[in-house]
């Protein structure tokens, strides 16, 4: 049977369609990791190191273990604590860095495990935990960026490959440059903070299988990663994780606390329950990468960008190499002639950082966009035409026509409902009263990842339909997207599919991130569900005894529980009859689907718990979502406190598959944007090198009170080049270029230009731009 057209009426595609598990997780139905009933259930607590570098000199676990309740406290020094190193999945958390937890004494980043004490209850750990007081030998260590970058130990610096190119003769062109600017940007270290804390809940079935109850973004990585550090055939690790309070990239990764429950749990020979604290989510599990940005742009007088030289600098942990990719952005979003891009890493103490929301081009478009605002006040025009001049109509780098941009009109509309015509242009100019107001703009851009996929689809007599996908639902909406995919691809009712995500027993999928699964899974989703449909469709055709006879497949519609002709919807029959003439009680067929451009190896890749992505410029088109995004800030005069009081956004993802669930993730994406501009940063003790805020009442994210109006458009128009349904990612593309966005408008209102952020009332408050 051919695909069912995703614009007929009636149709579940698109539809804003409520969370399907929206019930479930405000009833307090929906079971998280760390909330699964298991019996004689003990509880372990992570002592971590009080030192960023150094090792540890003595351990003394006699007060802990004489806490009654206390089973067991897992130091280096305890025997069976022997972890096989693994080349980890990707994306690599510590099991790649080759730092496993509790394999020596040496300490080599903040936050280490140094202990764990399994026990009873919680308290009993909780207190035994805090009697344990390891003697150090501290050593010199490197706290933050800037710290490294200072250094003179050349071994804190490594480059990042991938991040150097060049096109033309750069530094030739900004030499000759009628206007040349020299701009340094930094972005802060920050947290992913997702309200799910990290922990695991481990059980062996015997000592062969182990299941495990993780929050997980990749349910494929604890399960390969547990299997090597335990000599284990992987499927004989079960990983379970059907719902995730958030992750925003940290949880695509193994942290410590993994393995580290899988040991105390054999140890004890119970189910174990590990979970980290608040504040033990500020080192261990990743972080943001802080960076600093060099931008020497060279432009004519009428705004034409001639040449753009970029040097970036980004924090690594010691013993890991994930780079924020800063400059990718920079290379594909503007027609610029002539370009160079260069990056390093610079390691410190701080552990490994790991990707979060929008990774590299949260941070690069920050930057980017800052450098193009500052560039149109230079020449005298408005950000919106510079921006015009130097639109892109094919991939800069690659030559690629794009898949799909509608970035224009995406400018456009956005425009046009913020009222930016009424902009007068004179920083300071536009006030209420005796607020100021300022308003600004930027692009916004994001790749499209897409992978290999599989799924399972079942069709039962009764009407009732059944999804397995062995992905993970992170918040985002999956749940419901595979929901409405399924219900157009089987021709039933939403309300008659279930969806099973998270479990390993299910069908093998790739990773939540990159704003991917939308389309790698559902397009897998809809081939299992055609598949069904035909199945079901070639035993009414085949079948004398069917009013369907003789017809061919792709004659027959099927909804609401009945197959029919199209030309003649009089001529059908229910699936309940069909089913029961052929003897059988449901079709099930299992589908693996390779994305627009993909190849065989990307499905082996994933069956391996490699990566199994897929280049965003496959298949012979450049592969980007696109958006525009303006904002509106007010700044107290006296004190200079700003407020974002107003954003609008139009954004161009290709196919929507559900508006309520879209339009939500580009709200929070937004939002985030705004954290990222005005409250977050990580505070370094520089005298201990630990984390100074690290609790939710001094790491500031926002809250009701600071966000005003946000006004989202999306423009759904099928990218077919993207994927199979024509879906493109939207999780993450709203988090980009905002805090530029807010950066601009805080100069408009204000003239103060500020470089390094966040966005704070000091820097506005001091006589020079920072």
């Amino acid at each position: 049977m051919t695909p069912p057209p995703q614009d007929r009426p009636g149709g579940a595609i698109g539809q804003p369609m409520n969370r399907v598990d929206g019930p479930a997780k405000v009833t307090g139905r929906a079971t998280y990791a760390a909330e699964h009933p298991l019996p004689n259930l003990a509880h372990a607590v992570l002592v971590t190191s009080a030192i960023p570098h150094g090792r540890v000199r003595r351990i003394d676990t006699t007060a802990a273990l004489a806490v009654p309740g206390v089973l067991t406290v897992l130091t280096h020094q305890s025997p069976g604590v022997t972890l096989r190193p693994v080349e980890a999945p990707y994306p690599k958390g510590p099991a790649g860095s080759g730092l496993l937890p509790l394999q020596s004494d040496e300490i080599l980043q903040r936050g280490q495990v140094v202990a764990v004490v399994v026990a009873d209850t919680l308290e009993q750990a909780e207190h035994a935990a805090t009697l344990i007081e390891p003697e150090y030998e501290a050593a010199p260590f490197i706290g933050t960026l800037a710290e490294s970058l200072t250094s003179d130990r050349e071994d804190l610096r490594a480059p990042v490959e991938q991040a150097d190119y060049t096109r033309g003769e750069p530094e030739q062109a900004y030499r000759a440059a009628e206007v040349q600017l020299d701009l340094t940007y930094t972005t802060p270290q920050e947290q992913h903070n997702p309200l799910e804390l990290h922990g695991t809940l481990a059980v062996w079935e015997s000592t062969t299988r182990l299941t495990v109850y993780e929050p997980s973004q990749w349910i494929l990585a604890p399960q390969h990663t547990l299997a090597h550090h335990f000599g284990l055939d992987p499927e004989a690790v079960r990983v379970v994780s059907p719902y995730i309070g958030g992750g925003f990239g940290s949880k695509a990764a193994t942290w410590a606390h993994l393995p580290l429950a899988a040991l105390a749990a054999r140890v004890v020979q119970r189910p174990v329950k590990l979970a980290r604290s608040r504040a033990q989510e500020f080192a261990g599990v990743g972080y943001r990468p802080a960076t600093k940005q060099r931008y020497q742009v060279g432009a004519t007088q009428d705004g034409r960008v001639t040449s753009v030289l970029l040097h970036a600098d980004s924090q690594a942990g010691m013993h890991n190499d994930f780079p924020e990719q800063v400059v990718n952005i920079t290379r594909m979003l503007y027609d610029v002639p002539h370009m160079r891009t260069a990056q390093r890493l610079a390691r410190t103490h701080a552990g490994e950082g790991i990707m979060m929301r929008a990774p590299g081009e949260a941070s690069g478009s920050f930057a980017l966009e800052s450098a193009m605002d500052e560039l149109a006040y230079a020449v005298g025009l408005d950000p919106l035409e510079v921006r015009l001049r130097n639109y892109a109509e094919t991939e800069p780098e690659s030559g690629l026509p794009f898949s799909s941009k509608l970035l224009r009109e995406c400018y456009a509309q956005a425009a046009q409902r913020f009222g930016w015509a009424r902009r007068t242009p004179t920083p300071g100019s536009m006030r209420d009263g005796d607020t100021l107001i300022g308003w600004g703009m930027a692009s916004v851009t994001y790749p499209v990842y897409a992978s290999a996929a599989t799924a399972r689809a079942r069709l039962f007599a009764d009407g009732r339909a059944e999804i397995e996908a062995g992905s993970q639902d992170i918040g985002t909406g999956t749940y419901s997207i595979l929901t409405q995919i399924a219900a157009d691809g089987l021709g039933v009712a939403p309300a008659q599919v279930r969806v099973f995500l998270g479990d390993t027993r299910y069908p093998k999928n790739a990773y939540s991130g990159g704003s991917r699964t939308a389309a790698s899974v559902g397009d897998a989703v809809m081939a299992a569900s055609l598949a069904v449909r035909q199945d079901l469709a070639l035993l009414a055709v085949h079948d004398p005894a069917s009013p369907l006879h003789g017809l061919t497949p792709e004659a027959l519609e099927m909804r609401a529980g009945h197959l029919y002709a199209w030309a003649d919807p009089a001529r059908g029959e229910a699936l309940s009859v069909i089913l029961e003439r052929a003897g059988r009680d449901h079709l099930e067929a299992y589908r693996e689907v390779l994305p627009v451009g993909g190849e065989r190896k990307n499905l082996q890749e994933m069956m391996s718990a490699k990566n199994a992505s897929v280049p965003a410029d496959a298949g012979g088109y450049a592969r980007h979502s696109f958006g525009a995004i303006f904002v509106e800030v007010r700044v107290d005069p006296d004190f200079m406190t700003p407020r974002v009081s107003r954003m609008v956004g139009v954004y161009d993802v290709g196919r929507v598959l559900n508006h309520k669930t879209a339009r939500s993730q580009l709200i929070g994406g937004m939002i985030w944007g705004v954290s990222m501009a005005l409250h977050e940063q990580t505070d370094v003790d520089p005298t201990t090198g630990l984390v100074l805020n690290d609790n939710l009442a001094e790491y500031h994210v926002p809250v009701n009170a600071d966000i005003g109006e946000v006004d989202v458009t999306l423009l759904d128009v099928p990218d077919p080049h993207a994927s199979h349904l024509g879906v493109r990612g939207a999780g993450e593309l709203g988090t980009v270029s905002t805090a530029a966005a807010v950066a601009n408008a805080v100069y408009h209102a204000t003239g103060k230009r500020i470089r390094d952020l966040p966005v704070s009332i000091d820097k506005l408050l001091s006589p020079e731009d920072r």
